[in-house]
């Protein structure tokens, strides 16, 4: 099973294109982590925004795509630079799945703090900030920081059944997951002798 674990950056906060339109934020860089199964450490790659048509394809291959409100953020973003029809790739949501669980939204560090012992190397906008500044090196690190501590929460959700968050009254919170994957059947016309 080929999977891609990824996260995106952009170039624009939500402030700038007027709300809630992660299509409108621009690329700025892609990390990805390309495995075969479900475990082991994979191979981090590194995409800008010139290099999205080599992304499409791998994204099309791939019979899972992994990320942390991947749905509902980084896969929206690269509608304006895809022509096909994005929601065809097979993704898993970690902030559905955790939200699903938990009643509520938890944020990546928070759950990667309590989960891993490690967290973040910070947030969103210092993302934004590094490609305004042209601090190329300093955007990749960060994302691909990003991807390896998504991989390694599913890994452990995946493995143990639960990811650990604290609550608003700082109380460690053993959340059960569901991360599991079943691939949807082509529908398609089925050949058969009988």
């Amino acid at each position: 099973m080929l999977q891609v674990i990824l996260d995106v950056e952009t170039k624009k906060t939500f402030d700038e294109v007027g709300g809630f339109f992660p299509d409108r934020l621009g690329i700025s860089f892609v990390g990805v982590c390309v495995r075969e199964g479900t475990s082991g450490k994979g191979e981090m790659r590194s995409y800008w925004e010139k290099d999205l048509p080599e992304l499409f394809p791998l994204l099309e291959k791939a019979d899972l795509v992994v990320g942390f409100n991947v749905d509902n953020f980084d896969m929206q973003t690269f509608v304006p630079y895809y022509s096909a029809d994005i929601t065809k790739i097979p993704t898993l949501d970690l902030l559905v799945k955790i939200k699903d669980s938990a009643g509520h939204r938890i944020g990546l560090d928070a759950v990667a703090q309590e989960t891993l012992g490690i967290g973040k190397s910070g947030d969103g906008l210092d993302a934004i900030k590094y490609y305004q500044t042209q601090q190329w090196d300093k955007l990749e690190k960060y994302c691909l920081q990003d991807v390896a501590v998504t991989r390694d929460i599913y890994d452990f959700g995946l493995q143990k059944g639960h990811v650990k968050f604290k609550n608003k009254w700082n109380r460690l919170i053993e959340c059960p997951v569901d991360f599991s994957f079943t691939p949807k059947k082509d529908a398609g016309v089925q050949m058969s002798l009988l």
